[in-house]
């Protein structure tokens, strides 16, 4: 079984709500789902954890307890704004350079030149999606199914 990580922006003031009943942060998703979804939804697939360990730009979020996700983060909106602007300052030749140091601590070898712009592709999106909440000053949630 695959497990899947979903980006969530919410309402800053709507995570709050979340945060004290955790138990309620599944149906609220599924009802957002059935209207048209929350402020934005970016599903990182299988890969969110390795994407996670190579952008340690990204402050750790809070972990939420009583969901039933696998595991489920959240970043209030002042932690989405300064992780955004640590985003926005690097290269796509910094990514470039992490995904051949973390494939090299994997299996020695390069990456190849297809797995290079999967990478990139997936952190351009990442990087919009976390920029776009910032810019609406909403909350991320990561919620792992």
């Amino acid at each position: 079984m695959s497990v899947q990580g979903l980006f969530y922006a919410l309402p800053r003031h709507g995570l709050r709500g979340l945060l004290v009943e955790p138990s309620a942060m599944d149906d609220y998703l599924q009802r957002s789902a059935a209207q048209g979804g929350p402020l934005a939804m970016l599903d990182q697939g299988s890969l969110w954890q390795q994407d996670m360990q190579r952008l340690p730009e990204i402050e750790p979020g809070v972990a939420v307890e009583g969901t039933l996700a696998q595991q489920c983060w959240a970043w209030p909106a002042d932690l989405v704004t300064d992780s955004a602007q640590r985003l926005a300052a690097i290269s796509a030749a910094q990514l470039v350079q992490r995904m051949h140091a973390w494939q090299k601590t994997q299996d020695g070898s390069a990456p190849d030149l297809e797995a290079l712009r999967l990478w990139v592709r997936r952190q351009a999106a990442l990087r919009g999606f976390w920029q776009a909440a910032a810019q609406r000053r909403d909350a991320v949630l990561l919620y792992v199914v």
